[in-house]
């Protein structure tokens, strides 16, 4: 289909409000079963097309190489999420297309990791302020759509389906759920028209927690995944964290289970502003049957819908939770998403929660979380 036409046909029905995220017969397929197998088990590559310019950012530490993705394979990964930053794959000139150079060098990435067996869910992450214009800027979003047009057919003609799954946006980062749902409406449907065989994979709004995910209303695409996040309890999960809510940064030492008993001993080494809320995560008793809750409504949000859902971040920062305490959340957390047909990707592959340290060629990784995860550490 000329580009032209089908700008025309986008602009008409965003106009009318009947644009929805299905745009051929091809779209009323399910999601393939390959695509649902390979995404069982899977790991967040979230520094390999992010921050790129970022001086911090060494590529020997944070990017993969062939043996790292040999051996994330051999140790039973089945997927791989890979982020790219909006602004640097955008076009300057143009930003309703991707790149043409930048996304080359993403395609040429989606099938040195497709060559591993691994399939590669590639997602869009942005900055707050594009996110907020985005969701109330019309021209930004019909830009948008286009970009994701040009990007889908880019990287459709590299990748088979089984192989290749667009998650159009991370986070949409805004407490407006309609908006939110229109902008995944568009960009979903852009994707479809121009990948009518692809699996697409949309979320909530805000941060794409559980509340998020239940709000939402199925699409009529029947060949799409719904993706949520999970890091709770975030006083937990985030401890020792340098972004987001200011008083995680000060947080040392919290175990899980939680319970009084348990945070008695790490009170006094707290300080006196972040010891109310230490004391406060004893009392509300955080283990395996409180997660199970939470996930259950997971459940039967998907049994419901009868729809494929999938957890595409959980993880724990790691420089200050305690080891044994870290493997027992990963471990209640993995376990209690299968068993509930859930597929799940790790956060992450380096850096915060990352299951390895050091650089290409003599990474170090972390046996007991990898463990927790169901799967078998590499030699080294």
């Amino acid at each position: 289909m000329e580009r032209s036409n089908w700008l025309m046909r986008y602009m008409g029905l965003f106009m009318s409000g009947l644009l929805l995220a299905v745009c051929s017969d091809t779209a009323q397929a399910e999601v393939p079963s390959a695509v649902q197998a390979r995404l069982a088990r899977g790991i967040n590559l979230s520094f390999w097309f992010t921050y790129r310019g970022n001086p911090t950012i060494d590529p020997q530490l944070f990017r993969p190489d062939d043996a790292d993705l040999a051996n994330l394979r051999r140790m039973g990964f089945r997927h791989v999420r890979i982020a790219f930053d909006q602004a640097w794959l955008v076009d300057a000139g143009m930003p309703s297309r991707a790149n043409p150079q930048r996304a080359a060098e993403l395609a040429d990435a989606l099938q040195k990791v497709a060559s591993h067996d691994l399939m590669a869910v590639v997602t869009m992450n942005a900055d707050n302020a594009y996110l907020k214009r985005l969701l109330g800027d019309p021209a930004t979003l019909t830009a948008a759509s286009a970009f994701w047009w040009s990007l889908a057919k880019q990287l459709s003609s590299r990748l088979p389906p089984a192989m290749l799954v667009f998650e159009v946006l991370n986070e949409p980062g805004n407490d407006d759920a309609a908006a939110s749902l229109k902008v995944m409406q568009t960009l979903a449907g852009s994707v479809r028209d121009a990948a009518p065989a692809y699996t697409i994979a949309v979320a909530g709004h805000k941060y794409s927690s559980i509340d998020e995910l239940l709000a939402l209303t199925p699409f009529q695409d029947k060949n799409l995944i719904y993706s949520f996040h999970f890091y709770e309890p975030f006083n937990f999960t985030h401890q020792g964290a340098t972004w987001g809510w200011p008083m995680w940064a000060r947080f040392r030492g919290f175990p899980y289970p939680s319970s009084v008993e348990a945070l008695a001993p790490v009170l006094p080494g707290l300080d006196a502003d972040a010891r109310p809320h230490a004391a406060y995560y004893g009392q509300q008793n955080w283990n395996r049957a409180k997660l199970a809750l939470m996930l259950d409504r997971v459940a039967e949000w998907k049994n419901r819908n009868q729809v494929p859902v999938w957890c595409g971040e959980f993880g724990v920062v790691k420089t200050y939770a305690p080891p044994g305490s870290r493997e027992a959340w990963l471990r209640d957390t993995r376990e209690l998403l299968e068993a509930r047909g859930i597929g799940w990707t790790h956060f992450d592959f380096t850096q915060h929660m990352g299951l390895v340290d050091g650089p290409q060629g003599a990474r170090l990784w972390n046996r007991g979380a990898v463990e927790a995860l169901g799967l078998e550490p590499p030699a080294r």
